[in-house]
């Protein structure tokens, strides 16, 4: 609770503080209502004294309940509505304080450790889909429902002190053990975290269109919905557990309850039937009493309160875990020589597997360079490095003899436009999924054309129903593109960011979508349109491949060969033999047609 209401100050303290004077009004309002009611009992029991003096006080005590009564009804909405609207607030600044923590580290190695994807999971996907908009509404609810018996306990202390104290450590103790049962009950309604995400994997596999393909295809609906049903009920086996014990405890909890609220009733109309009592008094004791009642009372709010805490302590943490890792330093001048791979080895987190292990490679400046190599040989992971998207483990990358991590690595990694293999298809327009790849640049029609031609946009783009403004999704009423249109699409982004900050154009198998022909075609408009730009291409086609100046051959995360095209065809080695499977089975191919 101390969590949220931190938050809820630093969000709005206006708003907060708004709120604690509507809460603490409306919580005062049953303490208010027992007291006037007690007035207008006891003035009528008393009508047989002056009438000027009973009219006055009927009227009086009349006007007062009518008045808290009407607030009564302005006060709970008025603390509900601010509620919601700081709440909202709350849930908002949390949600951009994790995408704030995610972004700090210039890397992506974070992203893949599983603390930080279960802290991440916990914000934004928290137990019964609870956010901090409903801890925040459920403070609320809580601080106007336990206001006003609280100081239904103040008010009986003028009667029996004692007595108070009682009724306020019984209901105390009932809704502290009932509470638990409750949450417990719901928390394994939930299951844990991990089985209920696969759970929902599993329903979302038969409800989304990711993945209804093969499921029609394979006819797999009853499968995944066997699968899903299984999932469930493990994920709620342990609710049945926990409810063993919440009939007992609700009894005990309604016998202490009764036994309270009959000891309090009882004293009171003895002290009536003695006299000793008003019964003006006794009414305001007995609905003070009755208010009391409801400290006992359980309500999904402090479950919300308790998630809504633990949500704020787990981005507290993610912030704690996303720290910068020391990735700032000076801003990296051109590149006008070599970047120069020293030694260098990498393990991806978590892993003991070398991926990469002492590789020495110099990427020229201004010339283009292909890397191939068997699955695995570490193609992208070398890439990935060299755009600062992870730290070497041992060795180091320099730039002109320089080491890259004494740049600062968000302005390091905008000096390449980088195309990889899993490219993000924005729901946007055309123009916006082409300029995501310099957002900082203004539209330029002449350039934008001239990168059309690069990227062979040009045939799609006559046929897209608004040109460039064209959404590029259905979910969005706007088009979709085959896969090599697509990209096609990608290719102009990472064109587009060459007419920015990038230096460097990496394409990591850019064309896989697309037929032979139509690779070697958009291939030489690439090299046209990034031309004096340094190129490096993954591809596992050598037909294109061969047309890179250099040509470097990984295995097992080291370099094997590299050289020209006939510099590495007259060395008879793994380049060599690739090469002439491959092309073997092209000519095959052409045979058979």
């Amino acid at each position: 609770m101390v969590a949220i209401i931190r938050e809820m100050r630093c969000v709005s303290a206006p708003l907060t503080t708004a709120l604690a004077g509507v809460i603490t009004m409306a919580a005062a309002l049953p303490v208010g209502l027992a007291i006037a009611s007690g007035v207008l009992v006891g003035t009528l029991a008393g009508a047989g004294r002056s009438d000027v003096f009973a009219k006055t006080s009927f009227i009086a005590a009349l006007l007062t309940l009518g008045i808290l009564f009407l607030l009564f009804q302005l006060l709970s909405p008025l603390a509900q509505a601010i509620a919601e609207t700081l709440g909202r607030r709350v849930d908002k600044a949390l949600r951009v304080r994790v995408l704030a923590a995610l972004d700090r580290p210039a890397d992506v190695a974070h992203l893949e450790e599983p603390a930080v994807a279960d802290l991440v999971g916990s914000v934004n996907g928290s137990l019964a889909g609870t956010s901090a908009r409903d801890a925040v509404v459920g403070m609320a609810n809580m601080g106007i429902a336990r206001g006003g018996p609280l100081l239904g306990v103040a008010v009986l202390f003028a009667y029996r002190w004692w007595l108070a104290v009682v009724l306020f450590i019984s209901y105390s103790y009932v809704m502290l053990i009932v509470s638990r049962k409750y949450q417990q009950a719901l928390e394994s309604a939930e299951g844990t975290p991990a089985v209920m995400r696969r759970a929902m994997y599993l329903k979302d596999l038969a409800s989304t269109a990711a993945g209804a393909k093969e499921v029609r295809t394979f006819g797999l609906a009853g499968w995944v919905r066997a699968c899903y049903t299984a999932e469930f009920r493990s994920a709620i086996s342990q609710a049945r557990g926990q409810r063993t014990s919440v009939g007992w405890v609700s009894l005990v909890s309604g016998a202490v309850v009764l036994a309270s609220e009959g000891l309090t009733f009882a004293m009171l109309a003895i002290g009536v039937m003695h006299g000793s009592l008003p019964v003006g008094a006794f009414t305001v004791f007995a609905v003070a009493s009755a208010n009391v009642v409801t400290i006992a009372t359980v309500t999904p709010d402090l479950l919300n309160i308790t998630i809504g805490g633990a949500m704020v302590e787990d981005v507290r943490e993610l912030e704690r875990r996303t720290v910068d890792r020391g990735l700032t330093g000076a801003t990296p001048p051109p590149v006008r020589q070599a970047i120069v791979f020293e030694g260098v080895g990498f393990r991806y987190p978590g892993s003991d597997t070398w991926v990469l292990r002492h590789l020495d490679l110099t990427i020229p400046i201004g010339a283009s360079m292909s890397v191939v190599g068997a699955n695995g040989a570490g193609k992208t992971t070398l890439v990935k490095l060299l755009c600062g998207l992870y730290q070497p483990t041992e060795g180091r990358i320099l730039a002109d003899g320089t080491d890259i991590r004494e740049f600062d690595q968000k302005t390091w990694q905008r000096r390449f436009a980088a195309l990889f293999q899993d490219w993000v298809r924005w729901g946007l327009s055309l123009r916006d999924n082409v300029l995501l790849g310099g957002p900082e640049q203004q539209w330029d029609g002449a350039a934008m054309d001239v990168i059309a031609r690069g990227a062979d946009l040009t045939g799609l783009l006559a046929g897209l129903p608004s040109g460039w403004d064209t959404v590029l999704s259905h979910e969005f009423d706007g088009v979709d593109l085959s896969g090599g249109q697509w990209q096609r699409v990608g290719l102009a982004r990472a064109l587009w960011a060459l007419t920015g900050q990038a230096e460097v154009l990496i394409l990591d198998e850019p064309t896989a979508a697309l037929d032979v022909r139509g690779e070697l075609e958009l291939f030489d408009q690439l090299l046209a349109a990034a031309a004096g730009k340094s190129i490096v291409l993954i591809s596992h086609r050598f037909s294109t491949v061969r047309h890179a100046n250099h040509i470097v051959v990984l295995e097992d995360g080291k370099v094997r060969e590299q050289g020209s095209h006939a510099q590495l065809m007259a060395a008879d080695g793994m380049y060599a033999a690739m090469f002439t499977v491959q092309a073997d089975r092209f000519a095959a191919e052409g045979q058979e047609r």
